[in-house]
């Protein structure tokens, strides 16, 4: 035990000391204690603040997502997943032979990021729908997708809204059958208007529309997903590319999955 005449002479030695020390915790303190929480987590980073009031809950953290084909070329998925992408959705086919030739690729590297994958089909609606769907399941079957499949109509090829209607229709019943996955409707709101319409106004329906203020066709009473961006720059991506935010949150991203590992040949 110290005496007091010990303590009365080591005083000022016990000041500098401290007084060192307390220094050396202010300069270096990023180092040896918690980083202070920042002010915006990735995903919010990603996606702007004023559109988050036409998400379900404005005030939880968006689930934002990219969609890539072999435009992307190489992507660093790993870079991808730390800038706050929580899903991604690869183009697989296109019409009734076509495939793209970075989908396994893109897949390979997005499922060593952790990221929840789903693959979509282009379709053309002057082939026929049976044909592109087997297509399409020859391309994803057993490659374990997590996501529900997503197909992208936006073209007419000059048919008419009663035959696209109708196209679209064999084929999401189709990929129901095989794999027992609904299937996301990705369009544009005017498309959707003039060749969909009220036929699938219960399809999970993903709407491209870049404007701040989106417009959600009447309806279309599923609006689950909205590509806010067609020129996002982002980590790990070497070429501009779609951005995706789920409506629903964490509870919409759950709503989409569905894996494609059962499909039937």
């Amino acid at each position: 035990m110290l005496s007091s005449k010990t303590l009365e002479h080591d005083s000022p030695m016990v000041f500098v000391l401290f007084t060192a020390i307390a220094c050396l915790l202010y300069f270096f303190r990023p180092s040896i204690m918690p980083p202070a929480q920042q002010a915006d987590r990735p995903a919010q980073a990603l996606f702007p603040s004023h559109l988050q009031q036409y998400l379900s809950n404005p005030s939880a953290e968006p689930v934002v997502g990219i969609d890539v084909s072999h435009y992307q070329g190489t992507v660093d998925w790993q870079q991808v997943a730390r800038a706050g992408v929580q899903f991604v959705y690869i183009k697989a086919t296109d019409g009734i032979t076509y495939q793209d030739p970075a989908f396994y690729s893109h897949l390979k590297g997005a499922q060593a990021a952790g990221l929840q994958v789903g693959a979509y089909h282009f379709f053309e609606p002057d082939d026929d729908p049976a044909k592109q769907v087997g297509n399409f399941i020859k391309t994803v079957q057993g490659l374990g997708l997590t996501l529900m499949p997503m197909l992208d109509v936006e073209i007419t090829s000059n048919r008419s809204a009663e035959q696209i209607s109708s196209g679209v229709a064999k084929f999401i019943a189709a990929v129901q059958q095989r794999t027992g996955c609904q299937t996301l409707l990705y369009s544009y709101g005017d498309f959707w208007q003039k060749n969909l319409s009220s036929q699938f106004a219960s399809q999970p329906f993903w709407l491209a529309d870049y404007a701040d203020s989106p417009s959600v066709p009447e309806q279309a009473k599923a609006w689950w997903l909205w590509q806010y961006s067609d020129s996002a720059h982002l980590a790990g991506v070497h070429t501009q590319v779609d951005v995706d935010v789920v409506i629903a949150g964490e509870a919409g991203l759950n709503a989409m999955k569905c894996a494609t590992m059962g499909a039937k040949s």
